[in-house]
């Protein structure tokens, strides 16, 4: 009689146990993981749009649908480095930016370093685009489990400009 008392009075135990355990250790971790996925994400993310800014910066110049040369700038004209970057980063999923909480920095790396806009360089000559982002914006949660200041990416790479040329437009067409 007195093992039937003790089983019955232990029934619920095993159920507040597995309550305890999921709330003190399976949701923090759960947590974690998702604040370090979307860290990893937010990067992943940075870090296209900084090559896609260098990717345009590396043309130096491009030709409008009217046939005209435009020479491609860091944060002026169209197209331009900063907007690029930009549009690549609301791509990616991170709409909740607004233009002026992205940073891009563009600076020639060899050659004529003083030079700070895309057209102005030369074939070969190495430069960076770097975007810097702040985390406060793109986070989804803040329980300061992963509390960087910023999510920041440096693309190098390498003027790839062609020679100029212009177009004939007094060839036959069909």
């Amino acid at each position: 009689m007195l093992a039937r008392r003790h089983l019955q009075a232990r029934r619920g135990v095993s159920a507040v146990e597995m309550a305890v355990v999921t709330v003190a250790i399976l949701l923090p971790t759960i947590i974690g993981l998702w604040e370090v996925g979307r860290l990893i994400y937010v990067t992943q993310v940075v870090s296209h749009a900084a090559r896609e800014g260098a990717r345009l910066a590396a043309q130096a110049y491009t030709i409008n649908s009217s046939g005209q040369v435009v020479d491609i700038h860091r944060a002026t004209g169209v197209p331009n480095v900063a907007s690029t970057v930009y549009q690549a980063l609301r791509a990616g999923g991170l709409a909740q930016l607004q233009p002026t909480d992205v940073a891009v920095e563009f600076q020639f790396t060899s050659g004529d370093t003083s030079r700070t806009e895309p057209y102005q360089g030369e074939r070969g000559q190495t430069f960076f685009v770097r975007v810097t982002v702040p985390w406060s914006r793109v986070r989804l949660i803040n329980l300061g489990l992963i509390n960087p200041t910023q999510v920041q990416f440096t693309a190098h790479w390498r003027m790839l400009i062609d020679e100029r040329f212009s177009i004939n437009d007094r060839l036959p067409t069909w």
